[in-house]
């Protein structure tokens, strides 16, 4: 079973995340930074969820990185957020068993080897 780590930009209220396999940002620190969130990832062998774009940028320029998965959706609500992991949220588990990153949009999702 993987676990994930959840960024403050996805909301922690959500049903979906509402498992053990959960662990959110805010519950360790709020005050995390974007550096402290991947290493603490790194240390725990944590996948990070986010919508944080900053994460995409450091995995390109990284030799050493946790798996993400970063969801590219723009700002939606709980019941649109709702339906779009009831839609893609078994792909997204099922390829990032496999490649390093994933990028989640509203219309497809990209997968990074």
């Amino acid at each position: 079973m993987s676990l994930f780590l959840v960024d403050v930009n996805l909301p922690k209220n959500f049903s979906f995340f509402n498992h053990n396999n959960f662990i959110f940002v805010a519950d360790i620190n709020l005050q995390m930074t974007d550096t402290e969130i991947w290493n603490y990832a790194l240390k725990n062998n944590l996948i990070i969820l986010t919508k944080d774009t900053d994460f995409y940028s450091k995995f390109l320029l990284s030799d050493t990185f946790p798996k993400i998965v970063y969801f590219k959706i723009g700002n939606c609500s709980l019941k649109q957020l709702h339906a779009y992991f009831n839609s893609n949220w078994t792909i997204i588990e099922r390829e990032i068993q496999n490649c390093r990153f994933i990028i989640a949009k509203e219309d497809h999702i990209e997968s990074i080897y």
